[in-house]
């Protein structure tokens, strides 16, 4: 079956018709040597010629088959089994010279049931098909006896010398018309037009198959095209959060281990406050960071950032703290209702947070600095607000920050982004203690 798929439509083609015609002709020439075999044997052997080319080219040239096949068929029948052929000194075919003048057989209706089926799924229109498939199996078995009643009208007297069955067919047109089977014309017209609807339906279900296969390949592609871009959101996200875990510790060690490096020789008892506090916040950051890797190598594919640790309200606060211990006196105002931060909307809010606190840290030269989460139904409002000695922010720093640049760009941009991603804003302006406000509404949570 699989070798079969693999040859070519008019391979297909070639090899059925080659089957068909040596099944149709072994078994013409077994019932031929047999006492089955029919009077006039030519009109068999002229059917199975046009079947097998009607298999054999029909799918190719559907339109001309239809042609040959409906105009050529039923006067090469005619020829062969009226013995018109024979009257005129055709002999090749070895007819009787008047023969019988109905359809021989059923079966001789293969060549225009199969050309019908075959040019209506080949993409001819029904109705040329039905005309062409339907007036030839009218002139085959209704202009067929007609013929033979004015030949045999006009012919002179010898020519019935062929046995009594020749010498009494009937001799005019009106007596002629009893040979004339009408119910089988009507089945067999009705059978034509159903092979050819059925051709109609068989080509109308390929296209709908063509275009399912359209379909399928672009929604494979806009599949694989939405994969990418999973995995790049993912990917940022996992930056995100390492660079979130990460930075907002190793800033606050480095900090604290500059300034006790510089009283180290006046104060040794800070130098090993500090190196306590640097190695308490060390662990800290190295805990928090196996968390989210743990959670990244075994999150299934396609997992949400719900899957990610969050941290509670005492962490939020601790955050804080870790500024004070480099010199910086940060005020909180947290929601004051107990709850757990577990939804998305809770990790972009403390990310947002522990992002403004690290710049803040870093980057503001700042003294002070006030932060203020006030949940509601409307959604999360969060401010940031510090001193920082560096002035208030410049115009549009959102749009002129870039992730190449030091400094305060590379956060801001991460927290406008994070807060876009949760369907809120993120402004930056400036604030009420005279350095810079970070503030971001995040939607309620669902």
């Amino acid at each position: 079956m699989t070798s079969w798929r693999r040859l070519a439509a008019w391979q297909q083609d070639i090899l059925l018709a080659a089957v068909v015609g040596v099944v149709w002709f072994g078994g013409l020439a077994v019932i031929n040597s047999s006492d089955l075999r029919p009077k006039n044997p030519s009109v068999s052997v002229v059917t199975g010629m046009f079947l097998v080319m009607t298999i054999a080219i029909a799918r190719m040239v559907p339109r001309m088959t239809l042609l040959i096949v409906s105009i050529c068929y039923p006067l090469v029948y005619a020829a062969a089994e009226t013995g018109l052929a024979e009257q005129i000194g055709l002999s090749i075919l070895r007819a009787p010279a008047i023969s019988d003048a109905a359809l021989q057989s059923e079966l001789h209706l293969a060549p225009l049931l199969v050309v019908g089926y075959l040019a209506a799924a080949s993409g001819v229109r029904r109705f040329t098909c039905l005309f062409f498939t339907m007036g030839s199996l009218a002139a085959l078995m209704i202009g067929l006896p007609a013929v033979v009643a004015i030949v045999m009208s006009h012919a002179p007297p010898s020519v019935y010398r062929y046995g009594e069955r020749y010498a009494n067919l009937p001799r005019d047109p009106y007596s002629l018309y009893g040979y004339i089977d009408l119910s089988l014309f009507v089945f067999a017209e009705a059978l034509i037009c159903g092979m050819v609807l059925l051709g109609a339906n068989a080509l109308r279900r390929r296209k709908s198959l063509l275009v399912l296969e359209q379909r399928n390949t672009a929604l494979v592609r806009l599949q694989a095209i939405e994969a990418e871009r999973a995995a790049a959101a993912e990917r940022t996200r996992i930056a995100r959060d390492l660079h979130d875990v990460v930075s907002h510790h190793m800033s606050a060690v480095v900090i604290r281990a500059q300034a006790a490096d510089r009283v180290a020789d006046q104060k040794p008892e800070v130098l090993r406050e500090a190196v306590r506090w640097i190695a308490a916040s060390g662990r800290e950051a190295l805990t928090a960071m196996r968390e989210t890797v743990r959670v990244l190598n075994t999150a299934a594919p396609g997992a949400s950032a719900l899957t990610a640790p969050v941290p509670d309200l005492a962490d939020v606060a601790r955050m804080g703290d870790r500024l004070k211990a480099v010199g910086i006196d940060v005020t909180m105002q947290l929601p004051t209702r107990s709850r757990q931060l577990t939804s998305a909307t809770d990790l972009t809010a403390v990310r947002i947070i522990q992002e403004a606190l690290t710049n803040v840290m870093v980057h503001a030269k700042a003294t002070a600095a006030h932060v203020s989460w006030q949940s509601g139904p409307q959604g999360e409002l969060l401010t940031i607000d510090d001193n920082g000695s560096g002035g208030p922010p410049p115009v549009n720093v959102l749009e002129t920050a870039r992730r190449q640049e030091s400094g305060r760009g590379n956060g801001l941009i991460g927290m406008r982004e994070r807060a876009h991603a949760s369907g809120g804003t993120l402004t930056v302006a400036a604030g009420p203690l005279g350095g810079w406000r970070v503030q971001a509404w995040l939607p309620p949570q669902r």
